[in-house]
């Protein structure tokens, strides 16, 4: 029986390496160097060299050089500044992988005049200099496949699939089609997990179909795969299996669960992290509140009026005095319409707080109700109080009522077990009517006694929304390198069920909100945004992607043209170790970028970054939240207090705040930074959330208090930072957790800036 076998290439091939020039990245007024550009090759001398070029900070050399190398070659480039009498100065350096540079620069191997930029850096790691090439020759690759395979391996067609018999088509000759020579930006990758390096499996192939997409084919089972194979053994404990539509899993026989997603050591470590995070998490949530106490959005009691709990339930009760009567009915809201509104009827309020109603069928709109015939008055008359300040605790009050008048009558049962609690909850939200999820919540765990009154179906939300971020549903990720907000996962279509779950998910925080509920963790601002339908930014991406937002900053504030960038309407992104190309505009990889143009790329740049790989994904999940109310009703908030709605507020410790902030041309005994702490202790919980959010992106603080503040590049303090004159406004820098507070000459006056910087959002000076 003929068995697997695999060839692989060692010999040597000669390439034209042409070192066009070196640019260093230095200030304006920088002085000139004396600088050249060395190559090494897999560490073997002697090293190539370039002339040097004479006092310049952008070198044109232009020129060729022959390099013997192999596809596992690693290539080294050096700039070096050239002194007069001592030796030779390493300015910068960067290593490629000629790898790298077959996947994605050439046609399997083939470098056709292949323009390659690559970005040395420094000491500190910071970029240094630009260096540009052009290669040109062929490369040896390795090719596996197995010996009964190449028999047959010319005859299938039709696109990859994970089924049983293959179905992909024949590679053609020139293979993929190169990426046209261009300069780009890489945003960061969305998954660290695939190592493209790695040699495929005996018995494997890689192929692409019609649209340049790699797939996999396992010649053994005669089976094809999106995901590219590897090596490496599964952890103990692990194995792979396939369901009855082919489709490749992986059982954890450890735990008794299974995933779509191959566990690596990554993988499984960021698992136990998730898992090690819940009791801790647990104890900050249960100290999460809306209002301080004896606030609420409804407003204070009528006249003669108390609210008790019972001591065998916890439920809560009122108790009219007046009358020496008990009922478990809310006052505030006794006498609204018990009976649900008509098909196709919603309710609102306007902004001078009346009710009134919208018939969808008929297109029109009334102040009566559809129901009594008659108005439901200005806000305020079921013993809300009327108020015409734009506070957000009379927004919530508003969204509430909004809330409580669309509810429908008697309850809704969902029953879940804790073992299988995210499939449970799935089953149960989704098999039922949307509409019918404004009911009362009553929540059971199997197995367990209990009424619930509030306390269980708390218990729900938070234990469901820690389980969505289950690094094994490869849903969400946590945004930048933070772990406060979530963003959507561009690889959850690894589940192949990923977009049920996503609407399942928008159903769930929709409930969260009608029901006045807390989740685990929140979302990015951004996100919420787009729920506001509100444009999305530049400075919005800061805190999401730094390495990104630097990188546009950059084409933002420097002549592109002058630069002599090659940059056009297109974007080259990593996904799951492959490089993917999309058009920012029609026909945009033929549209170069210029000085007059790019404003428009960038904006189209930002936008799709935040819309990179989820369009699927970000629909599904917004059909299932407006199925169950629509998004209109949010329309009173921003997106600040959105995620405060969402995700609650906590008790903050100014004390540990303050022990845990760092100065920047301050001291602590600066009068300015004497004055900051002043105007905090002097902030109720609300104004200390918003003010943690706009310095540092999230109103949350993480479990061990401020100390565990995380930046961009990992742990970061909250920094304060003399910035500025005293006319300027304050600014953020959310990826670095700082404030940039200019040198105030009074408390007044600190106190009204910051005031300001809280309250407004949209234009203000948060980066």
């Amino acid at each position: 029986m003929a068995g697997d076998v695999g060839t692989t290439n060692n010999s040597k091939s000669n390439i034209q390496i042409t070192i066009v020039g070196a640019k260093l990245a230095t200030g304006f007024l920088a002085k000139s160097k004396d600088i050249f550009v060395e190559l090494i090759v897999d560490n073997e001398a002697p090293p190539i060299q370039t002339s040097v070029k004479k006092k310049t900070s952008n070198a044109q050399f232009d020129e060729v050089f022959t390099a013997s190398v192999t596809e596992t070659s690693v290539l080294e480039f050096k700039v070096f500044e050239k002194p007069k009498i001592l030796e030779n100065i390493l300015y910068a350096s960067k290593t490629a992988k000629m790898s790298h540079w077959i996947r994605k620069e050439s046609d399997n191997g083939n470098f056709s005049a292949s323009k390659i930029t690559l970005h040395a850096t420094g000491k500190d790691s910071s970029k240094a200099a630009e260096i540009k090439i052009i290669v040109n020759g062929r490369v040896e690759t390795t090719r596996r496949r197995s010996a009964a395979a190449s028999r047959t391996n010319e005859t299938h067609n039709g696109e990859a699939s994970t089924s049983n018999g293959l179905s992909a088509s024949v590679t053609r000759a020139n293979g993929v089609p190169k990426p046209p020579n261009r300069d780009t930006i890489m945003p960061q990758p969305t998954s660290t997990t695939i190592n493209n390096d790695e040699p495929l499996p005996d018995g494997w192939e890689m192929r692409h179909d019609p649209l340049g997409r790699s797939y996999y084919v396992d010649h053994t089972t005669k089976s094809t795969t999106w995901e590219r194979p590897s090596n490496q053994p599964l952890p103990t404990g692990w194995d792979m299996r396939r369901d009855n539509r082919g489709r490749v899993y992986y059982v954890d026989h450890n735990s008794r669960t299974t995933t779509w997603q191959r566990p690596t050591a990554e993988i499984i470590n960021a698992h136990d992290q998730w898992q090690s995070t819940r009791t801790n998490a647990q104890e900050n949530y249960n100290g999460r509140f809306l209002y301080n106490a004896g606030e609420d959005a409804l407003g204070p009691l009528p006249e003669g009026w108390e609210r008790r709990e019972d001591p065998n339930t916890h439920r809560e009760y009122f108790v009219n005095h007046v009358n020496r009567t008990t009922q478990w009915e809310d006052p505030r809201t006794q006498g609204m319409p018990d009976a649900p509104l008509p098909d196709g009827w919603e309710m609102r309020i306007t902004d001078q707080g009346v009710p009134f109603f919208i018939d969808h069928v008929n297109r029109q709109t009334t102040y009566n109700h559809p129901r009594t015939g008659k108005p439901l008055g200005p806000f305020g008359m079921q013993g809300l109080q009327m108020s015409m300040d734009k506070t957000f605790k009379f927004k919530i009050a508003q969204f509430r009522y909004l809330c409580l008048s669309n509810s429908v009558p008697n309850h809704v049962k969902i029953t879940v077990s804790r073992t299988n609690l995210f499939e449970d909850s799935f089953q149960e939200i989704m098999r039922k009517n949307a509409v019918d999820l404004r009911r009362r919540l009553y929540i059971q765990f199997k197995g367990e006694d209990g009424l619930d009154y509030g306390g269980i179906a708390r218990e729900w939300f938070f234990l469901l929304s820690h389980e969505v971020l289950n690094p094994m549903y490869c849903l969400f990720m946590y945004a930048g390198s933070s772990n406060y907000s979530l963003q959507i996962n561009p690889a959850s279509f690894v589940n192949p069920d990923h977009l049920k779950y996503f609407e399942f998910i928008g159903r769930f925080i929709a409930m969260a909100l009608f029901h006045g509920k807390f989740i685990y963790s929140g979302f990015t601002l951004p996100f919420y945004k787009k729920m506001l339908n509100k444009k999305v930014t530049l400075k919005d991406l800061e805190s999401v992607d730094t390495e990104f937002y630097n990188s546009i900053t950059w084409i933002q504030n420097n002549d592109i043209d002058e630069c002599q960038m090659e940059l056009y309407f297109v974007i080259d992104y990593e996904l799951l170790g492959e490089i993917k190309h999309c058009e920012l505009k029609e026909g945009g990889k033929d549209i170069a970028v210029n000085q007059e143009n790019k404003e428009e790329y960038i904006e189209l740049l930002v936008e799709w970054r935040f819309n990179r790989g989820i369009e699927q994904q970000t629909k599904a999940f917004f059909q299932g939240f407006t199925s169950v109310f629509p998004l209109e009703w949010l329309q009173y908030f921003d997106e600040r207090e959105l995620e405060l709605l969402l995700c609650g507020m906590q008790e903050i410790d100014v004390d540990d705040w303050q022990r845990n902030t760092v100065y920047r041309h301050y001291a602590p005994q600066s009068k300015q930074v004497i004055w900051f702490w002043q105007f905090v202790r002097s902030c109720d919980q609300e104004q200390r959330s918003k003010l943690l959010q706009f310095v540092t992106g999230t109103c949350r603080v993480p479990v061990g208090g401020f100390s565990e503040l995380i930046g961009s590049t990992g742990p970061q303090l909250f920094c304060i930072e003399r910035v500025g004159k005293d006319n300027w406004l304050p600014r953020s820098h959310t990826c670095f957790n700082r404030l940039d507070l200019p040198p105030y000459r009074s408390y007044e006056q600190l106190a009204e800036k910051l005031k300001s910087a809280i309250e407004m959002t949209e234009g203000f000076g948060n980066e």
